[in-house]
């Protein structure tokens, strides 16, 4: 009888802990790759779209670059053709 009664919350249990997790509303990739992302300006997880590559959203060179540019007035990245 203890072994069905063990069973029995186990069972009772893992059914808990899946409906807490709800992959509708995780973003794609991990937590390292959306971070990562959002650094970079790149769209490696999926999570980003508006920050691929090509699209109006997202200038050329990563967030790095950028930065970089706007502080010594460069154009390595490629988005600021003013700056040649």
């Amino acid at each position: 009888m203890k072994h069905y009664l063990f069973v029995a919350l186990a069972a009772g249990l893992l059914l808990g802990v899946a409906a807490c997790s709800n992959p509708r509303n995780d973003p794609p990739g991990t937590a390292t790759q959306r971070a990562y992302d959002r650094n970079m300006g790149t769209n490696t997880s999926g999570a980003n779209p508006t920050q691929s590559d090509g699209r109006p959203g997202n200038p050329p060179g990563n967030a790095a670059e950028r930065a970089y540019d706007r502080a010594t007035d460069s154009n390595t990245s490629g988005a600021y053709p003013r700056n040649r």
